[in-house]
């Protein structure tokens, strides 16, 4: 069942994802690092996997620092030219047309750069970085020496990647002139204080305990994907709020939560399961990604059968009218 399915099954009348912008401490950093930048005019790459944030926070100091912003809007990154880059600028801060002759267009971009940066803080915004050519990103060390009335460099550039655009070969002198900020995701305390302010209603607060201990849950795409999978599973069981144990059955977390819950030890469930206490604790503990999935996946089984005959329930795929 898609995502709006769910949610209106569970009784929201529009998504309460859309419009909800917690800062988390990534972010916050975030934000403290690029306007040092802007006000030093120095060159960072801020660098995260999908969904932490990191465009979001860009925009939201920039916008507080009142910047002259420029982007490149082709999506074809690999592409990019330092010429593109060049025209981007020109374009943007001026109205005059772009000159063709390499060294002709390279005064023209230093003074309309440098009277620009005058009147207001210039940022360059490289998004996708992580796909832009080495050639490229090493011609930004060139356009960082343009200088202005003894000003030098005229302005900010901020790299936004997937992953580090200074790990590419060659580019060692641009990495050495660049700060690099890794994004870590969402700590646990804020993955519970997402759940609650998005679709806290509709969880337990064990399930939500459970959730905010699973590795992938640190980024809000994947939390949203996650939190969408469970409330359709509690629906499977004929539930409008999820439980730990449906935090378990699909991603193996919350445990504790469960055998607390049930009152059995850890002694107990791994007699009745057969399976080594060793294992239990590494599952029991959230540790499951250093065994095998077939392991992994035999001993999610097992306990989870145990739970549902505790809970008299029967498994999800075999509740008439499941679909």
């Amino acid at each position: 069942m898609g995502r709006l399915a769910v949610l209106a099954e569970f009784g929201y009348r529009k998504d309460p994802f859309r419009g909800v912008h917690m800062e988390t401490s990534d972010v916050s950093r975030v934000k403290r690092i690029v306007g040092m930048a802007v006000e030093s005019h120095a060159m960072v790459s801020i660098v995260a996997m999908r969904g932490q944030g990191k465009t979001r926070a860009v925009d939201s100091i920039l916008r507080e620092m009142e910047v002259k912003e420029i982007r490149l809007f082709t999506s074809d990154k690999e592409k990019v030219l330092v010429g593109d880059i060049e025209r981007a600028l020109i374009t943007d801060l001026s109205e005059e047309p772009v000159r063709r002759t390499r060294e002709i267009r390279a005064r023209q971009l230093r003074r309309i750069v440098g009277e620009a940066s005058r009147r207001q803080e210039v940022v360059l915004v490289l998004e996708e970085a992580h796909r832009l050519h080495g050639q490229t990103l090493r011609s930004l060390k060139t356009m960082r020496e343009l200088d202005w009335m003894g000003q030098n460099p005229l302005f900010t550039i901020i790299m936004i990647g997937q992953s580090n655009p200074m790990g590419k070969p060659g580019v060692d002198e641009v990495r050495l002139r660049t700060d690099t900020i890794e994004m870590k995701g969402m700590t646990a305390a804020e993955v519970k204080r997402y759940v609650w302010e998005t679709v806290g209603k509709s969880f337990e607060p064990d399930a939500v305990e459970a959730l905010s201990r699973l590795k992938d849950s640190r980024n809000f795409l994947d939390l949203q994907e996650m939190v969408i999978n469970l409330m359709n599973k509690a629906m499977a069981y004929g539930r409008k709020k999820v439980e730990a144990f449906d935090v378990f059955e699909l991603y193996c977390g919350g445990l504790k939560e469960l055998i607390r819950k049930e009152n059995i030890s850890q002694g107990e469930l791994a007699e009745e399961v057969k399976i080594p206490k060793s294992t239990l604790n590494l599952i029991l503990n959230d540790k499951a990604d250093r065994l095998t999935d077939e392991t992994v996946a035999n001993a999610r089984e097992a306990i989870a059968d145990v739970i549902r005959k505790r809970k008299g329930i029967e498994p999800a795929e075999r509740m008439v009218g499941v679909g």
